[in-house]
């Protein structure tokens, strides 16, 4: 009879791992002496070398137990079935191994600009989707049915090779980002609208929360994706992207270096934790008071400095110049929720001539809240964020899918071409629409479609506005006093925006 101490010792292992087969039932000490010590029998030693034998084909501790308990012909009936579980494993690894290689192979072709087939297309686009599902996975847990059904509008926008070839160049800029852990702004423009580059980290705005299509980055003739980097530590990831661009024959890809984003992490450092943003409510005190009070300095998108980028490049319009003006208009009205702020932010904008008297007429659709009556009652419904107004260009996509029946990819399309390419106008198209949709509405559509804004921009844009009023809230003067810092180390301004100007933005130098 051996102790516990010579026993584990003549078969290797610890006196823990003993008293720990012990406990599960694999082994069962001999006898216990006077002094209550465990004893144990040198027959036990071939049970510890069947059971570390056992562990080494792949079963489990479990497995192991029940095979010790059975008869020798149990056991080899035992092997068997683990030995086909095996070769199973080893042929689905076989098939993922050469799915895998044909995946690699399309992703070369793609690369090189070479033509595929359409089983390889649809193998790309399988797997587009399959890799966005895990991204989404890890992201949040799991995937919604939300998610899932905006996923499914959205991987058909990557159908073509011209297309996938500019999904792959994206995942390249955001993955060199991330390798260099740099900090990256929302994507801009109607990118926040694609589940596809939520998932893999072009922009971190859920489109599902917001009802945006996806369908509008298809209609694009040539995207022209803009995402903002932290500007000190930037300029690598800028020279990355338009080298990565420059080779594309369809979509560009702009990187703009950023000072908020440096002011916000100069902030962080200076009280020494990171602030999560998203765990403070949209519609919280902390967000909205500075808006309620008119309070508005150092506001992103709602304070601009004179000599911003943006403003030079929107030559100064007078009635958006300074703080007074939406100074007195935040005093004459009041403020419901953080989508109120965004709204305001959509309609504030320097190359409109009517800023004053679209602010003034959404004041008025606070206190009394427009009703189209000939709209649907659901359209009418999807308006009440807005007070009833066609704010968004989503706003009209919808109304005009509402009455045509088109798709929303159709109807943004024509959308897009009455605003901006009012000579290229497909008349025929046109005057289909004319004809379906009644005169009221194809009136109204006509009269805001001009003024309509990027909801998904709008959106992106407000984390940042979002942002500087939490910090104005919690540490103000420590986020004045590092923007003056910076600002005072860099030379430009707090607010600047990389905008293109003949080109080439200074924020891209």
């Amino acid at each position: 009879m051996l102790s516990i101490g010579r026993f584990a010792k003549l078969v290797n292992v610890s006196p823990r791992t003993v008293r720990f087969y012990e406990s599960i039932g694999l082994i069962s000490s001999v006898s216990r002496g006077e002094n209550n010590y465990r004893y144990y029998d040198n027959s036990l030693v071939q049970i510890f070398y069947k059971i570390e034998e056992l562990q080494s084909l792949g079963f489990s501790l479990e497995e192991i137990k029940q095979i010790l308990q059975l008869t020798n012909g149990n056991l080899t009936q035992s092997l068997q079935k683990k030995l086909s579980e095996v070769t199973a494993d080893i042929k689905n690894f076989e098939l993922r191994k050469e799915r895998l290689e044909k995946l690699l192979s399309v992703s070369h072709k793609i690369e090189l600009k070479k033509s595929i087939n359409e089983t390889e297309r649809k193998q790309y686009m399988d797997a587009i989707k399959e890799e966005i599902v895990n991204a989404l996975t890890e992201k949040y847990g799991s995937v919604s049915q939300e998610q899932l059904k905006y996923l499914n509008r959205d991987v058909a926008i990557y159908g073509t090779p011209q297309k996938q070839e500019f999904f792959e160049a994206i995942k390249k800029c955001v993955k060199f980002a991330k390798d260099h852990n740099l900090k990256l702004g929302p994507g801009r423009g109607s990118s926040p609208s694609s589940m596809v580059l939520h998932a893999i980290g072009f922009n971190d705005i859920d489109p599902s929360l917001h009802q945006l299509f996806p369908e509008r980055i298809s209609t694009m003739v040539n995207p022209d994706f803009h995402i903002d980097v932290e500007f000190e530590r930037g300029q690598e990831f800028v020279d990355y992207c338009r080298e990565i661009s420059s080779g594309l024959s369809y979509g560009q890809i702009n990187a703009f270096k950023m000072p908020l984003i440096d002011i916000v992490n100069n902030v962080h450092k200076a009280i020494g934790m990171e602030i999560d943003y998203q765990s403070i409510a949209d519609d919280s005190d902390i967000v909205l008071n500075h808006f309620r009070k008119a309070e508005i300095e150092k506001i992103f998108l709602f304070d601009l400095s004179e000599n911003a980028l943006v403003m030079k490049y929107e030559n100064l319009l007078p009635e958006y110049l300074g703080l007074n003006r939406i100074t007195e208009y935040l005093k004459r009205q009041r403020i419901d929720s953080f989508r109120d702020v965004v709204n305001i932010t959509a309609l504030w904008r320097p190359h409109s001539s009517e800023i004053v008297e679209r602010l003034q007429r959404y004041a008025l659709a606070k206190e009394k809240p427009y009703r189209y009556n000939f709209l649907t009652p659901e359209l009418q419904k999807s308006l009440e964020p807005n007070y009833g107004l066609v704010i968004y260009h989503e706003d009209i996509i919808r109304i005009m899918a509402e009455y045509t029946g088109w798709d929303f990819e159709r109807c943004n399309r024509l959308r897009r071409d009455m605003q901006f390419n009012e000579s290229n106008v497909n008349l025929a198209e046109l005057a289909e629409f004319k004809k379906t949709v009644p005169q009221e509405v194809s009136t109204l559509l006509l009269q805001e479609n001009p003024w309509a804004f990027c909801q998904p921009h709008a959106i992106a844009f407000a984390r940042f506005t979002k942002q500087t009023a939490v910090l104005k809230s919690l540490y103000k003067e420590i986020y004045f006093r590092e923007i003056t810092l910076w600002e005072q180390k860099n030379g430009f301004v707090w607010d600047d925006i990389g905008i293109k100007i003949k080109g080439v933005s200074l924020l891209q130098s």
